[in-house]
């Protein structure tokens, strides 16, 4: 018993370590890889990360030009297309697990919250879509 003890203390030690070193080694790769903020000419990105999705929001550099300006409005688009398939994908998911786990009125009442998630995920996408799209057009020379 004396023996499980020390192996067990022995190997908590081992993965803390470990995921100390690992968070380190990340932290340092995404700080080196980063621009520095306000550079220009270049777009700066904000992460939110949710248990779900991870949602990327464009942030436009100061005084974009016309074509630049452009440009960054077809990425929101194509962003927002992405958002609006992810949240698709997660209904037909939510709604897999609804009808495998549930039956009779709870199945369907499952289904239904499903449906509104999946009615939110598409009205947040498009909000962050208009705001990507002001933010451009704020920004442009």
């Amino acid at each position: 018993m004396f023996g499980e003890h020390t192996m067990n203390k022995t190997l908590a030690t081992l993965l803390a370590t470990t995921a100390a070193t690992f968070s380190l080694g990340a932290y340092a790769q995404t700080s080196d890889t980063m621009p520095a903020p306000g550079t220009p000419g270049t777009t700066t990105t904000t992460t939110t990360v949710t248990t779900d999705t991870v949602e990327t929001k464009l942030v436009p550099a100061p005084g974009l030009t016309h074509s630049e300006a452009k440009d960054a409005k077809i990425e929101s688009k194509a962003d927002y297309k992405a958002r609006k398939n992810i949240a698709d994908a997660n209904h037909d998911l939510n709604k897999a697990d609804c009808k495998v786990t549930t039956d009779g009125s709870v199945k369907r009442a499952c289904e239904a919250d499903a449906r509104a998630q999946e009615k939110k995920d598409k009205a947040d996408a498009n909000l962050i879509h208009k705001q990507e799209t002001q933010d451009i057009n704020a920004e442009t020379k």
